[in-house]
């Protein structure tokens, strides 16, 4: 076994990994972009689409600068492992933790080793560039705290494995042609495709909200595929070969075009299975559901205000191939919640013509203008309003 071969010339520096820094800047740049599309929207776009955009914007600013707060420190930090100790070098600052202070060291899953002295702890793992070498040196100075022999080489072999999982992430974009395929040709065909395909029957009133949705649906299925098969090889693929080498020769060796020739041949299945998801969302039409949260007139219908339901957005019409029905509960405008009286052309009681909020009555009755339906709204149910069938957003599913 090389266990301490490494250690001829201390120390041994360990940076954190470079695409850290592709990550930082794409997540700049998803701001930027959610920011400029979501002025864009707000400007042009209906209140329906501003409700859901102010979501989506508060996700993509706030997750991000949770994973930037954890990542930023990385960016300008350097660890230099030596027989003795570990030396940890920021921008401003410097510290060392001498292995023979420590107390304790904890190995409690994945990749990360924590470091425990009376004075505080500190967390390592395959964020750094070659993790093992900090293990073997605390091996060699401390054998106590890192196990028997059994212990030692299996967390040993799991920081290789990790070590070369993060480094096959830079080569993300190496395939270029089918790269291209997986995250451009493929969401802009769903996007083409899908609309095609489902506005022969459904109606759809905001496009841009529609297109926002199903990009979002087509880019999780493309990232959910990337990493389900980037986990998948590295368990049942990767870590085998380096199992294999480290029992065997006890080398940490890596056969970089054989690992290439994998990944190519995953990303065409990648492709395929991505197709595939997404060909079944536009068929069973899972991105024409939304939840809403209801906002007002809703306690007649056995809905609380406040509570949030699922919508079905395809039935947003009356004469359509999903068209909505007399008794249907229906939601429009900014999540209010109706229940539909009668549909253009059929005629509804009221008792003041020409109010604002008609009571429900037998006293007068009234046609329903064309392109329009008749909604029972109000907390108590007792206002008939006429909504316009583009600002219909759909029907509420088992209230």
């Amino acid at each position: 076994m090389e266990q301490f071969t490494n250690w001829q010339r201390p120390p041994r520096t360990l940076v954190y990994r470079t695409h850290y820094r592709w990550y930082a800047g794409f997540l700049a740049f998803c701001w930027v972009l959610s920011l400029v599309t979501l002025g864009v929207l707000w400007r042009w776009g209906g209140q329906d689409v501003r409700e859901e955009l102010l979501g989506f914007a508060a996700m993509c600013v706030f997750l991000p600068s949770l994973y930037l707060a954890w990542l930023h420190p990385k960016l300008t930090r350097s660890v230099q492992v030596f027989p003795t100790h570990v030396r940890v070098t920021g921008r401003n600052y410097a510290f060392e933790i001498p292995f023979s202070e420590l107390t304790f060291v904890d190995t409690p899953f994945f990749s990360f080793m924590r470091l425990c002295t009376k004075e505080g702890s500190w967390w390592f793992s395959a964020a750094l560039e070659r993790p093992d070498y900090l293990w073997e040196a605390l091996r060699e100075m401390r054998p106590e705290l890192t196990g028997d022999q059994r212990a030692y080489e299996a967390f040993r072999l799991r920081l290789v494995q990790y070590d070369h999982h993060e480094k096959r992430k830079e080569w993300f974009f190496r395939h270029r042609f089918l790269d291209v395929l997986n995250w451009v040709a493929l969401p802009v065909l769903v996007l083409v495709a899908g609309h095609w395909w489902q506005t022969r029957e459904v109606e759809i009133h905001a496009t841009g909200l529609y297109l926002f949705r199903l990009t979002m649906f087509s880019l999780l299925a493309t990232i959910g595929c990337a990493f389900s098969f980037s986990l998948f090889l590295k368990k049942f693929v990767f870590d085998r070969v380096v199992r294999e080498n480290l029992q065997g020769e006890g080398v940490k060796r890596r056969d970089l075009a054989w690992e290439s020739e994998v990944l190519n041949r995953a990303k065409w299945a990648q492709l395929a299975v991505c197709g595939g998801l997404m060909a079944m969302v536009v068929h069973t039409g899972l991105n024409l559901y939304s939840v809403t949260r209801i906002k007002e007139g809703s306690a007649v219908f056995g809905l609380r205000p406040g509570a949030t339901v699922v919508v079905d957005n395809r039935y947003n019409c009356t004469a359509c191939a999903h068209p909505l029905q007399e008794g249907d509960l229906v939601v429009f405008g900014k999540g209010v919640i109706g229940r539909i009286l009668g549909n253009g052309g059929d005629v509804v009681a009221q008792s003041v013509p020409g109010a604002v909020g008609r009571s429900i009555a037998s006293e007068s009755v009234v046609t329903v203008p064309a392109g329009h339906v008749a909604v029972q709204v109000g907390d108590d149910g007792s206002t008939l309003a006429f909504i316009k069938e583009g600002d219909l957003v759909g029907k509420v599913n088992n209230p």
